[in-house]
């Protein structure tokens, strides 16, 4: 079993509202994420929102099928709330897929990729586009504490996986959405005007 987090609690201050909640085709962007995970045959997710937009996400997203954590100190950083996400992973799991809520042009084939590669073996994955690594991102149990000692500030993973980039098993993908993510409202107008946005969806 591959657990899955998704990280919401973002302040979304260059974005200008809240970024799971952009909306995608009539689609919060968050909920497009958890289709997308669902239909890559991924656990139960764990989905982080920060305290400020808990109640409008929930009333937007049907979270039914998630375990909700609440993140009461967003503006700490990216790696309170992936603590957070950490620490709800289950003993059993296998090891966890790391997702963002503001990425979600990610498609299904692309998580598949990087769950196969975790079946393989691997104990860091993630799908490379175009020589940019993207997500999400795998890390096998045996990573998570010490992961999780790691993180600081709005960093996430990024300085663990580099200090074992031998470990590192990346997956080349033909999918822009695995390096796209909504910054600011530029991000989502530059997606839309481009040809070559095909999602799968």
């Amino acid at each position: 079993m591959i657990d899955a987090i998704v990280l919401a609690a973002g302040l979304a201050t260059r974005m200008g509202e809240s970024k799971p909640l952009v909306p995608i085709e009539g689609e919060p962007a968050l909920s497009r994420v958890l289709r997308r995970i669902r239909e890559a045959e991924i656990g139960r997710p764990i989905v982080v929102v920060g305290a400020g937009s808990a109640r409008a996400i929930a009333d937007a997203v049907d979270l039914a099928q998630c375990t909700v954590i609440r993140n009461d100190s967003p503006e700490t950083g990216m790696s309170s709330s992936l603590r957070l996400g950490i620490a709800a992973v289950a003993p059993n799991a296998t090891g966890v897929l790391v997702f963002h809520a503001d990425m979600p042009f990610i498609r299904t084939e692309t998580i598949r990729a990087v769950r196969r590669a975790a079946e393989d073996g691997a104990s860091i994955a993630a799908p490379v586009h175009e020589e940019r690594r993207g997500f999400p991102v795998f890390f096998h149990q045996s990573h998570l504490p010490e992961l999780r000692l790691s993180l600081s500030g709005d960093m996430g993973g990024r300085s663990y996986i580099d200090s074992r980039r031998e470990e590192l098993v990346l997956i080349a993908v033909d999918d822009p959405g695995c390096v796209h993510d909504l910054d600011r409202p530029s991000d989502l107008a530059a997606w839309e005007g481009s040809r070559k946005c095909a999602t799968g969806a």
